[in-house]
Order: C-alpha cells, then structure tokens, then sequence
C-alpha cells in the first residue's frame, strides 16, 4: 500500500514537472503581457494627472488609450527579437521544482485526507461535495512551501534582470517592505483558486467511475482493462476536466 502511494506521488511529481516545463513559454509569455498590461494602466492613469492643466499632454494620453493592445504573437515575436529563446525559458527550473512540489504534496495530502474521512466514516465512497471539501483543504496544505516558490518565478519570468539575479537577491526584493509577507503575495485570491484543482479532481473521478460502470455493463466487460481507462481516455478526460474547472474560477 505504501509503495502504491509512494509510486503515485512520484508519478504526480513528475507528470508536474514536465506539464509545466513543457508549457513554461506560454505561461511566460501570458505573465509578462500581464503584467506589462497593468504597468501600462497605472502609468497612463498618472500621466491623466499630470496632464489635468495641459490640453497638448491630455490628447497624447488619448492617442496612447487609442492604440490596439499588441497580440500574442506579436509580443512573443518581439521577445524573441530582443533575447532570442532564452527570456521564454527563463526561471524554467523554479517552475518545474514548484509544479512537481505542488503536485507531489497535493496528492499526497488528498490521499491522507481521503483514507481519514473513510476510517472515520466507515465508507469508501464520497460525493461530489466531500470531493471538493478535500479538495480545497489538499490545495491549501501546499501553500506554505509552493507559493513563495511560484513568488519567485513571477520575479524572474518579469524582472529585467530577474533571470540571472541569485534567490537571495530575488527573496530581498520580495521581502523588501512587506517582510516575509511578500512571499506571500496573493494568498487571498486561493480562497477561490483553491477550488480550481478540486473541482478538476472530482469532475475527473466522477466522470472516470461512470465510464468505467459502464465498461463493466458493455459485452467487453470480461476483458483486461474494463476496470481502467486507457491513456487516451485518461488523458481527454483530464483535459475536459482542466477546461470545466478553468471556466469556473476563471
């Protein structure tokens, strides 16, 4: 039993580490235009301000507001101009170590709860709520060491400089004014986004023991596999499951 939850929580660690590393550049790309985008609000509401007396000042700021936001990939097509492939992958290893850390201690911390609630309870089966309960509170156990780490790789995917900084210049900067506050900015917003990998989780389950209820009716029932789902079958499940939980707490 302990080596299939040992084997499990690799497999989850891993399968996080290349998910993660593998999309690294759109999640860079996406984080940058982010954060560029609220620069650019904050930068033309002070230049409003400044410009209250002047009318010349006041019709730039409103050919600035006029001009069309840049596309992806045109934003990625001047970030390859200016640096070649390597801004894409900046941070590349902090991401990977905090999905594969996350995903680790995330199923780790679920299976813990799930065989507590079937001890206390006396049943091994749990609804949707109980899913999503457990859920939440597996997603928050987590956080204490996966989001100063995911803190981190948003200085370094955003920082001009971020990429070749060391982490204790990096963990300066983030705690600089806020103390160690500031590895933990945005902690609020899980209150919300905790429900994102436990709605994925239970729309997962509860879909695979539909489809595997209704192997076991099919006439190829008595075959090997009626009890699992294939790779492809796991895979498409778990891609609709991201996209319904995506949605959610969009």
């Amino acid at each position: 039993m302990r080596d299939s939850i040992a084997s499990e929580v690799l497999s989850a660690s891993v399968a996080g580490a290349f998910s993660a590393s593998a999309l690294y550049p759109l999640e860079v790309l996406k984080t940058k235009m982010q954060a560029e985008s609220k620069g650019s609000v904050k930068k033309s509401e002070n230049d409003e301000k400044d410009a209250s007396n002047d009318i010349e000042d006041t019709e730039i700021v409103k050919k600035e507001e006029d001009q069309k936001p840049i596309s992806a990939v045109q934003y990625a097509k001047s970030m390859y101009s200016e640096g070649g492939v390597a801004p894409f992958y900046a941070g590349i290893e902090t991401s990977a170590f905090q999905s594969a850390t996350e995903k680790a201690l995330y199923f780790f911390a679920y299976t813990a709860l799930k065989n507590s609630y079937s001890l206390f309870s006396g049943s091994n089966k749990m609804g949707p709520a109980i899913n999503l309960i457990l859920g939440c509170l597996a997603e928050w156990a987590h956080l204490p060491l996966t989001l100063p780490l995911d803190c981190w790789t948003t200085q370094i995917q955003t920082g001009d400089n971020g990429s070749k900084a060391p982490f204790a210049i990096l963990t300066t900067m983030l705690t600089e004014g806020d103390g160690i506050r500031g590895m933990y900015k945005g902690i609020q917003a899980y209150t919300v986004l905790c429900l994102k990998p436990s709605i994925q989780y239970t729309v997962f389950e509860q879909v695979k023991g539909i489809l595997i209820a209704r192997k076991r009716l099919a006439k190829s029932s008595y075959k090997k596999g009626a009890d699992t789902l294939s790779a492809a079958e796991a895979f498409l499940l778990g891609m609709i499951a991201r996209t319904v939980a995506t949605v959610a707490v969009f």
